[in-house]
């Protein structure tokens, strides 16, 4: 048997092993305690820098009234809730309904043309209803605020080490979805809850999971685990979820909503298939294709390759005895290659993955370059996004590529020492 193997199992004889004590003792690892500290600091000055000097310009230009645009993709939102809770859901996917609410509340819309459409199913209509209740300015706070106390909670929960706190309240990732008031600190919120909450509170995760189908492209191999590793629970919840809130949705709003519904999402797909979507913010292979100027159906099939290879992944870490952590850290990377219509606020399920990887490499060991790796993980969704704002090279999938890969053999390596990690608990 190998002993390096056994070495690293060994380790669960001890709690939970500290971020600074992961790499050897004879020669610590360069991204020790006092990095950890240290350059999320500098990655939210720069961020800080960046916000107040885009503040500046802008109040010299007197172009926004009322809130900011830093959170403008909040806006439809908003506007789609108010319209639903006074009766006329239907218009929240009519662009021309939506628009004067949009720019009643934020001018500055007016004065660029700007369209902020809303292209999510019946069901997340349902959802934030509420948010209607409340002026824009604190819908938008309790919006992005509420989602990132979740978000944080629950990296919390996958690697509860005080030296990652500080790594996860500055994640860039966070930070960006925060400035365009999106929604990726919220379904990587639920995402994140149902895998930790799977094994132990099958239908809590169940329900998070259902609920994640507000965002339908990113769950679709949710089911599909839960499946490979008969979670019926779970499933079964899940399913019994995402139809409760479509089927609400639908009583309370009509059923003309999920045909608007329908009739917008092949709005967005033509968006992306001409182009006129900003694609260097789309991180997928579709998006990568049609920028190196590939025909469509060569794109198409592409993406339809990377979502098979996707799927076989899941299959294969979820059919079969392995690191709970590297089936969830599996699936959650996995879900990010599925869809083409896919924006640069979703890889903050990056901050997930970088979790799940981390509870498992704290408590196996680490390989070479492993660490460098969930360091280009934890910058890629805004630094990513501006190198390639500056190149118009997609290389965001190929990042999300590489790290299916490399958990995919990680999982290969450990079931070749399965006694060993079964024998000492690794989770």
């Amino acid at each position: 048997m190998n002993m390096n193997v056994l070495r690293r199992a060994s380790r669960k004889c001890r709690p939970f092993p500290p971020l600074h004590a992961a790499g050897p003792a004879r020669r610590p690892h360069w991204l020790n305690a006092n990095r950890l500290r240290l350059y999320p600091i500098i990655v939210v000055g720069c961020y800080a820098l960046f916000i107040a000097i885009y503040l500046i310009r802008l109040s010299r230009q007197n172009a926004v009234g009322g809130m900011s645009p830093f959170v403008v993709d909040f806006l439809p939102f908003w506007s789609a809730a108010v319209l639903a809770l006074h009766g006329h859901a239907v218009d929240a996917y009519n662009i021309q309904a939506l628009s004067v609410i949009e720019i009643r509340t934020v001018p500055y819309l007016g004065t660029v043309n700007g369209i902020l459409p809303w292209l999510y199913p019946p069901n997340t209509l349902l959802l934030i209803v509420p948010l209607a209740l409340l002026p824009y300015k604190a819908a938008a706070v309790l919006w992005l605020g509420g989602a990132y106390v979740l978000f944080v909670k629950v990296i919390r929960a996958i690697v509860p080490d005080r030296h990652a706190m500080l790594p996860v309240l500055f994640f860039p990732g966070a930070l960006f979805v925060i400035s365009v008031g999106q929604n990726g600190l919220l379904t990587a919120a639920l995402a994140g809850s149902g895998l930790v909450w799977l094994r132990t509170r099958p239908v809590a995760a169940g329900v998070c999971l259902g609920l994640l189908c507000m965002k339908p492209q990113l769950v679709l191999l949710f089911p599909l685990a839960l499946l490979c590793s008969r979670s019926w629970r779970a499933l079964a919840a899940f399913l019994l979820t995402a139809g409760t809130t479509l089927a609400l949705a639908l009583l309370a709003f009509g059923a003309d909503t999920l045909t608007a519904f329908l009739h917008n999402t092949g709005i967005a797909t033509y968006s992306i298939e001409s182009a006129h979507a900003t694609l260097a913010r789309v991180p997928t292979v579709f998006a990568f294709a049609t920028l190196v100027h590939a025909p469509a159906v060569l794109a198409y099939a592409a993406q339809g390759a990377c979502a098979l290879l996707a799927a076989a992944a899941v299959c294969y870490a979820w059919s079969r005895e392995c690191a709970y952590s590297l089936r969830a850290a599996t699936l959650i990377c996995a879900s990010l290659l599925v869809s083409p219509y896919l924006y640069d606020y979703d890889l903050a399920w990056f901050g997930v993955l970088i979790a799940w990887y981390c509870r498992h490499a704290l408590v196996a060991g680490w390989e070479r370059g492993e660490r460098e790796w969930l360091a280009v993980l934890w910058v890629a969704p805004l630094g990513g996004m501006l190198i390639v704002a500056c190149g118009l090279f997609q290389f965001l999938p190929w990042i999300s590529l590489t790290t299916l890969g490399l958990l995919v053999r990680r999982i290969v390596l450990e079931g070749r020492a399965a006694p060993v990690f079964q024998r000492y608990g690794v989770e």
